[in-house]
């Protein structure tokens, strides 16, 4: 099982860094400043307001599954989980400061004013303004579609761990038989 979850991570880590671009450079001062238009007129900040809502609002149910617990222990958790949940919350603002540099590598200009021209109209203001309400209406798919995920997963690594343990034990007896045996005395 070790060496699974080793393996696991040494994949993972593997790949992040495999996906890990080179640096491109520095995109010119007016693209950035429509990369930061196109940002605005998305109204990008509130998109960032209501993630962190929504994450208050999923740290507030979890809160309600600690009412089992003392009150110094619910005190406790709950210190700890605000402590959590403004770091999390800081953590998503910080993306803001790093989303005009990536639109204006990823983007070309003339994407980036067509964005700007689509968010800026009553058709694009419309869009983000139902962006809440797709949320609203897709979260309870997202939500069945873990709970039949989870048994899933914990079905893989349960097999992962009993091909382990077989592959282990069958390299210990392949040991065992390949030791010679000791004389009698």
């Amino acid at each position: 099982m070790k060496k699974i979850l080793f393996l696991l991570a040494f994949a993972v880590a593997a790949g992040a860094r495999a996906q890990t671009p080179a640096p491109a450079p520095a995109p010119d001062a007016a693209k950035l400043a429509l990369a930061r238009e196109v940002i605005a007129a998305m109204q990008a900040d509130k998109l960032i307001d209501r993630m962190t809502g929504q994450m208050k609002q999923m740290a507030t149910q979890m809160a309600g599954a600690s009412a089992n617990l003392s009150p110094e222990k619910r005190a406790r958790a709950e210190a700890l989980q605000g402590k959590i949940m403004a770091l999390s919350v800081d953590m998503t603002k910080s993306l803001l400061t790093k989303m005009d540099t990536i639109y204006a590598d990823v983007f070309t200009d003339a994407e980036l004013k067509a964005m700007k021209a689509f968010y800026t109209s009553p058709e694009g203001a419309s869009a983000q303004l139902k962006q809440a309400e797709i949320a609203k209406r897709l979260m309870p798919a997202v939500q069945e579609m873990q709970r039949g995920l989870m048994p899933k997963i914990q079905q893989i690594i349960a097999d992962a761990q009993a091909e382990e343990a077989k592959a282990d034990a069958a390299a210990a007896a392949a040991a065992a038989a390949a030791k010679p045996a000791e004389p009698a005395k």
